[in-house]
């Protein structure tokens, strides 16, 4: 008994130490100690709790979820302990199973704007973008100052087609945090679908300053182009973001070239037949490779800022394909190539983050009534995962999907032998 006891208290001791050290800003140091703090006592609950939130904040999600979930059954009703399980379980990826905790919390605290907060972000990565613009407006309400909440009821609106007020909401928390980098984002994204070119553009390089390009940061040695003469030099351009992206900005590349200067382009390896083919770039390289020479280089999505890109015309350009198949290049073998005309590729899902992907998907059910016309050969175009859900389309359909698709100029080779995409 007198051991379980001073077991306890070392444990209490460890856990008051953990937080001295959390809040001087060390969460590590605070980690390890709240480590040694349980394995005293697995029952102290304020360590089980502590331990779950420094575990996510260091980057454990799941440690999280181990160390949250069994507390949070044992204390339904403590909302902080729901919240922080919620919180965890999004880092986790389990969104959908995020949700009940998270819900918990609202109706346990109705009034605190953080759990309505983390009820609407969890909303928000579940698809639910019009529910999370609700869950913001109660956060709101609760806590005019809670700029997280406004700068994320930017993005619910934006994704509910509600642009004015995406704009309107990232602007006023601009007025308040001038350097908050999501709302400039958000309002650079409302103010470009809008079509204001110049004030979308300037806005658009807060992205470098979100968790958007994370994963992509890379250091460069050479200065980056700002306003830098182009004449006689060399320019790297890096893609930035996913294949689309890519695939859109490399349009402008050829304005550079006009002002003499040389252009390497760095892109993923499965762009670089297709781009190498099409002469967008005086050289093209993947990522990885070793890089040729250059003096100044610039994030590819940067370009039509640093081009002063401002009219209709000059973003959207003149309609003129600018992308090529290589030479040479043969259709991908498949039975969809004996398919009759018209034949229709057809993709459903995007790639990429989970939130980005649920906001591209229209997913394979909804065209369901499509699928069926009468008198249309469909090749499914669909990568990844969810391309096995083609055998899920219904069983009149005359169809089938092109051999696996290993680069860009492999679906550039299908899409030229199609009638409609």
């Amino acid at each position: 008994m007198g051991g379980a006891a001073a077991r306890h208290r070392e444990a209490e001791a460890c856990f008051r130490d953990a937080l001295a050290r959390a809040r001087g800003g060390d969460p590590r140091g605070a980690l390890r100690v709240l480590e040694r703090a349980h394995t005293l006592d697995d029952r102290h609950d304020g360590v089980r709790n502590a331990l779950g939130v420094l575990r996510l904040e260091t980057g454990d999600a799941a440690g999280a979820v181990e160390a949250l979930r069994p507390l949070a059954r044992t204390q339904p009703h403590a909302a902080a302990i729901q919240l922080n399980l919620g919180h965890a379980l999004v880092g986790a990826g389990a969104v959908e199973e995020a949700l009940a905790p998270l819900g918990r919390a609202t109706r346990l605290a109705p009034a605190d704007p953080l759990a309505w907060y983390g009820h609407g972000r969890a909303l928000q990565i579940a698809g639910r973008p019009a529910e999370a613009a609700a869950a913001y407006a109660r956060a709101l309400a609760l806590g005019p100052g809670h700029a997280e909440a406004r700068a994320s009821l930017s993005a619910a609106c934006f994704f509910t087609d509600r642009i004015d007020e995406a704009e309107a909401e990232a602007s006023a928390v601009l007025a308040a945090h001038p350097d908050h980098a999501g709302a400039r984002f958000n309002r650079a994204v409302a103010r470009l679908a809008r079509g204001r070119w110049r004030e979308g553009w300037a806005d658009y390089e807060a992205r470098e300053h979100t968790g958007l390009v994370d994963a992509q940061r890379r250091a460069w040695e050479r200065p980056r182009w700002t306003t830098q003469p182009l004449a006689g030099r060399t320019l790297l351009l890096h893609a930035e973001q996913g294949f689309g992206d890519t695939l859109q900005f490399v349009r402008w590349i050829a304005r550079v070239r006009a002002r003499r200067a040389r252009v390497v382009l760095v892109v993923p390896p499965p762009l670089v037949a297709l781009l190498r083919a099409s002469a967008v770039a005086d050289e093209v390289c993947a990522f990885g490779d070793p890089l040729p020479p250059h003096d100044l280089q610039l994030p590819l999505p940067s370009l039509p800022h640093r081009l002063g890109l401002v009219t209709d015309a000059e973003v959207l350009g003149d309609g003129r394909p600018y992308l090529r198949l290589p030479p040479g290049a043969a259709e991908p073998e498949g039975a969809w190539r004996v398919l009759p005309a018209p034949r229709v590729g057809v993709v459903w899902a995007g790639h990429g983050p989970p939130v980005s992907a649920r906001h591209r998907s229209v997913g394979l059910a909804a065209m369901r009534p499509l699928l069926r016309q009468p008198g249309v050969s469909w090749v499914s175009l669909q990568h990844g995962p969810r391309a096995a859900e083609w055998r899920e389309a219904p069983p009149e359909v005359v169809g089938d999907e092109p051999a696996p698709l290993h680069s860009f100029a492999d679906t550039a080779g299908v899409l030229g032998a199609l009638d409609l995409v």
